[in-house]
């Protein structure tokens, strides 16, 4: 018997070179992403203050597509952890305004709730909605409080009262606010892609702190932020259809504070320049700039 080694003798075809390996496993991984992004998981990041302090600037967000998704057969409701979102969900959603971006808001109404805000209060379906989740900025410079915010805790003057103030100050009262144009349903039923939120167009509005009772529609979900002084939600361009809601957040991977501070605006990439950047500030100031304490936790 020969002691020397012989060498197998693979199948016409079977033999791949390096590049082309090297080129499968990479298609492979790269149709793995794209499965995971667009059925099961995405990553966001929280760009501004409006859901503070339940989510801060430069969270990064591991978001559940799976949950609000319609199941198209019974057996996928049983087999997937699917639902209807649900008062107090934390919720990632396209903007009804420009469906190419996402917002993150909490989910405060569901359809057929009934609706007021009265001197920043929340009240659905009659009762005060309120809790550690909401915050408040009484006074401008100052940092937002948490909740949560009873009827004789001090929230600061409203915005509509403050423009009352305003005017009088000026010798003229402020114009009417009118009826919240969101419960009209020629209004509802207007594709509002491309317009612009409430305030924008030189108007005073006084919407954000009191809006009359109203119900939300079938169809549709009521959001607002947690940061009630500081952020464009439902009280300024409407209710979030419930086909634009893409998932529920149900981890911060990585909390990083950018510009080293709480307050300063994440960067939202809009080319390579802003992706590289964001990389290098990420890299360069990992260790110093990480919120360790947030990192890993379950949003809610």
């Amino acid at each position: 018997m020969s002691d020397e080694k012989q060498e197998a003798v693979l199948p016409p075809g079977v033999a791949k070179g390096a590049i082309r390996d090297n080129l499968e496993v990479i298609c492979f991984a790269v149709l793995l992403i794209l499965f995971f992004k667009t059925f099961v998981g995405q990553q966001f990041t929280i760009p501004s203050a409006s859901m503070r302090n339940t989510l801060m600037i430069g969270d990064h967000l591991l978001v559940n597509k799976f949950l609000f998704a319609v199941p198209q057969w019974s057996w996928e409701e049983k087999l997937f952890p699917m639902r209807h979102a649900e008062r107090g969900d934390i919720i990632v959603f396209r903007y009804p305004l420009n469906r190419d971006q996402d917002y993150v808001k909490r989910c405060v109404a569901l359809p057929g709730d009934q609706v007021e805000i009265k001197n920043k209060r929340l009240y659905v379906n009659g009762k005060l909605i309120t809790g550690e989740f909401e915050h408040h900025r009484v006074k401008d410079g100052d940092q937002p409080e948490p909740g949560p915010w009873g009827l004789n805790r001090d929230a600061g003057i409203s915005q509509h009262d403050q423009s009352i103030g305003f005017s009088k100050e000026n010798g003229h009262l402020p114009s009417q606010s009118g009826v919240w144009p969101f419960v009209d349903p020629e209004s509802l039923n207007t594709n509002r892609q491309g317009l612009s939120p409430l305030g924008r167009d030189g108007r005073e509005f006084y919407f954000r702190d009191d809006i009359g009772s109203f119900v939300v529609p079938v169809g549709h979900v009521m959001a607002m932020g947690d940061n009630r002084d500081n952020s464009e939600d439902s009280r300024y361009w409407g209710f979030v259809p419930m086909d634009h809601l893409r998932g529920r957040p149900f981890l911060v991977w990585w909390s990083f504070r950018e510009g080293g501070n709480d307050d300063t605006n994440a960067t939202v990439p809009e080319g390579p320049g802003d992706v590289f950047k964001n990389f290098f500030d990420g890299a360069r100031y990992f260790f110093v700039r990480t919120r360790w304490e947030r990192t890993g936790t379950i949003p809610r």
